[in-house]
């Protein structure tokens, strides 16, 4: 059946629409839980019962309302029923990443001031044990799994017993308003030490509203569901793949780690995704890959089926064409994604128009939108119904966008944050007269599309004063399956260079072609030929821009750059400004 949108109606709060919800589709599946190597169902009923034991648990351990707790768990289906839990009583929940570091855990609960946090276990466990010997006001660690002879930790099952306080847990649920803070979530830091954005429950409601007037959902047992890996820490992931699915009776299923996505996507049939562009650009590329290693004859299909699918207006006879190869292509590279999917929802980072159009061509439609943290994140999204490539879409219901007269983009609404937690300064320079300068470059066309051009503060002034957007360059580069990673350098220089992270697979592969020695991959990183290859390659993608935005010199690197290294944040975006310190003899080598 079509979403029932009365769920949110008229509410105050986040658990309030989730235990409506749950009313409505109490035999429903709410997640897919995965065990003994396949996903079992967890109705709706069950999840909300769950909820309401572990706020009962919270309450009688004495949390009150405005506390804050903190959360640190991978992706799991108890990640939904502990951030309930502490929203049902109106404490605060407060993400951590599972990529940080134990230095980065005790920034946040310090930060945050967090009176307890949960967690899984393992690793998770034992790297929060070290963070923690720095927080004296944590008062109490629970786990779902515990650490032998650890006396610090108790077990999340120890909250879960005893009966549901129903009038306590209701009288919690009356007080909380629209306004009441839900959240803090924490910014990945790419110029600076994370802030902590204040969210209320109203914030994250307002993106709700907006998702009928995006595209069509499903509900019931029969309904959409969703495969949700990216971290929930972020919030892209918690609005679009955690509040929105319990918001309107779809459901969620959970990929076991990130490197078992592919195959978890074959098992789960999600309907539709929360994505990076980071992930799409590796699917992208391992297909063509792979394409490569076919036949003549295979390969021949496969590109004859792109061809005529991008064409704008095929004769009847390609129409049949094209209808039997989808047979033998298209419906092999859907059933990667498990056959059902409808519909990727790509943000957190520009989305390249050849990416965007290659999974167009398979019938796997890209619906890219725009926003920030500091936004609960949404501000724009491509309607289904008229999606247009290239822009991250409309302002979303209850959103106001316009441009400054520096071309920044500003925008105000019910959804944007109250301020950054205990920051005044920044969230002063952040809402100015009530508009958020989200730091952003773009542009608005008379349809009322967005278009992101850059960050205003990643601007490069090259010596000759012109002004250049690096990530417009780094996002045509990393189309190539030859390139993985690149940025771009040349602020007060006269001309561009760049750092490149080649294609492993890609690389090596066409040095075979070439009848190059076989070799390491060190050595093939470090040759002229690959090098001249790449230079050559870059030269003729940019050859359409200006002069100025020409990539002159690349230095090809051996390992891409990483969450692990502090060159990538938790959500995979490039931290520019660490790359450019890291790298800043290698990058200057090139002026020499």
């Amino acid at each position: 059946m079509a979403i029932d949108t009365s769920s949110i109606d008229g509410t105050s709060s986040l658990p309030e629409i989730l235990f409506r919800t749950a009313e409505t589709y109490a035999a429903s599946p709410a997640q897919w839980s995965r065990e003994h190597g396949e996903y079992l169902p967890v109705t709706y009923a069950q999840l909300a019962t769950r909820i309401r034991h572990v706020a009962s648990g919270l309450i009688r351990a004495g949390f009150k309302a405005g506390d804050r707790i903190a959360l640190l768990m991978e992706n799991r289906p108890e990640w939904a029923v502990i951030d309930y839990a502490i929203l049902s009583i109106g404490a605060v929940t407060v993400p951590l990443y599972c990529s940080y570091r134990p230095q980065d855990m005790s920034y946040v609960l310090n930060d945050s001031g967090a009176v307890a946090i949960v967690t899984s276990g393992g690793k998770l466990l034992r790297d929060l044990l070290i963070a923690v010997e720095s927080c004296s006001h944590l008062k109490h660690i629970y786990a779902i799994e515990n650490i032998a002879d650890s006396g610090q930790v108790e077990l999340l099952v120890g909250l879960e017993g005893g009966d549901i306080e129903e009038k306590k847990l209701t009288g919690r649920l009356a007080k909380i308003e629209r306004d009441t803070l839900a959240t803090l979530v924490y910014t990945s830091g790419t110029t600076a030490k994370p802030k902590g954005v204040m969210l209320t429950h109203g914030n994250i409601i307002t993106n709700l509203e907006a998702v009928p007037y995006v595209f069509d959902l499903t509900a019931g047992s029969s309904g959409d569901r969703m495969l949700s890996f990216l971290p929930l820490a972020h919030a892209l992931e918690r609005t679009g793949g955690h509040f929105l699915p319990y918001s309107f009776g779809l459901s969620v299923a959970f990929a076991e780690r990130p490197d078992t996505v592919a195959k978890n996507m074959t098992e789960a049939k999600p309907t539709f995704m929360i994505v990076v562009p980071r992930m799409l650009e590796v699917i992208r590329s391992r297909i063509l890959s792979q394409v490569g290693k076919q036949s003549a004859f295979k390969q021949k299909l496969f590109h004859t089926y792109l061809n005529l699918a991008n064409k704008q207006t095929p004769g009847s006879v390609a129409i049949l064409i094209l209808r039997l190869l989808d047979k033998l292509v298209g419906q092999k590279i859907r059933a990667r994604f498990g056959g059902k999917m409808r519909v990727f929802i790509s943000g957190g980072a520009p989305l390249s128009v050849e990416i965007a159009e290659f999974f167009e061509t398979f019938k796997l439609p890209v619906l890219e939108g725009y926003g920030l943290t500091e936004s609960a994140p949404l501000l724009s999204a491509n309607p289904m119904h008229d999606r247009r490539i290239g822009s991250v879409g409309l302002a979303g219901k209850g959103v106001e966008l316009k441009i400054a007269e520096d071309g920044e983009i500003l925008a105000r609404g019910a959804n944007i944050m109250s301020g950054y937690w205990k920051n005044r300064k920044a969230t002063k320079e952040a809402l100015i007269n009530g508009w958020l300068h989200t730091g952003d470059i773009g542009d608005i066309d008379s349809d009322g599309y967005l278009r992101i051009t850059d960050r205003k503060k990643d601007l490069i002034v090259n010596s000759g004063g012109e002004n250049i957007a690096p990530q417009r360059i780094e996002g045509l580069l990393i189309v190539d399956e030859q390139l993985d990673q690149a940025i771009v350098y040349g602020d007060q220089k006269p001309y561009l260079v760049a750092l490149i992270v080649p294609n492993k697979d890609a690389c090596t592969a066409w040095a075979k072609e070439q009848g190059l020695p076989e070799t390491d991959w060190d050595h093939l990183c470090d040759s002229d030929i690959l090098k001249k290859n790449l230079q050559t390659k870059i030269n003729k993608m940019l050859k359409p821009l200006n002069p100025f935005e020409q990539v002159r010199r690349i230095r090809l690197l051996h390992q891409p750059f990483s969450i692990e290294s502090g060159l990538l944040t938790p959500t995979m975006k490039i931290k520019r400004r660490k790359v450019y310190e890291h790298y800043r003899d290698r990058l200057e080598s090139l002026y020499s």
